[in-house]
């Protein structure tokens, strides 16, 4: 090799190591693995469910944080949102004639979909769509960008459709391991549900 190589050897090295770091990363997302397989067959035989928690949301202007009910059948749901003391502050009922929120004066509001009706009435968005199926840690139809889990085949990390989702914690519940602390974060808005009892059925 020629001292005219050795000399400018070490700078064309660095040019090719810069210039390998700016090409576009593709999705991190990882490759199956046997647990997680398992995990999922099982999260998939639940037909409805029905949890027992509390929730807090954080947008830029407001809060809120409080008791949560949610009871979901086929293609429904029933969420009950209530304050610290206990108090029923609202329901959201969603089937197919599309999303009805209730006041707790009894004044009800209609909507096609719960992420319109809650921007509207509440001044942030609730993903119902991918909602259904990140409470039970798995991920929604469509497109992952991130997707990464423990050795016991839980998902700990996902981003999907805007939304960045941590799990902090899991239990077993009628020999199904499902969440008991997630955290979703968008660009709006952050919410973080905490689970205190599950009910399952596969009927």
């Amino acid at each position: 090799m020629s001292i005219f190589l050795l000399r400018f050897l070490p700078a064309l090295l660095g040019l090719i190591v810069a210039a390998c770091s700016t090409l576009p990363q593709s999705p991190t997302v990882a490759p199956p693995a046997a647990q997680y397989q398992t995990h999922l067959e099982q999260i998939n035989k639940i037909r409805f469910f029905a949890m027992d928690g509390r929730i807090a949301i954080l947008t830029e202007s407001k809060g809120f944080s409080g008791g949560l009910h949610w009871h979901h059948y086929g293609e429904g749901d029933d969420l009950g949102f209530y304050s610290p003391l206990g108090t029923q502050l609202g329901k959201l009922t969603r089937d197919a004639s599309g999303v009805t929120l209730t006041t707790s004066n009894q004044n009800t509001i209609h909507a096609n979909d719960a992420e319109t009706l809650t921007q509207q009435t509440l001044g942030w968005s609730l993903p119902m769509n991918g909602l259904t199926d990140w409470i039970l840690g798995r991920p929604a139809q469509g497109p992952v960008e991130v997707l990464a889990w423990d050795a016991n085949g839980n998902i700990k990390h996902m981003k999907q459709q805007g939304w960045d989702i941590q799990y902090a914690d899991y239990a077993a519940f009628n020999d199904v391991t499902l969440p008991l602390k997630l955290t979703l974060k968008s660009q709006k808005l952050d919410l973080k549900l905490v689970v205190e009892t599950w009910q399952t059925g596969t009927e």
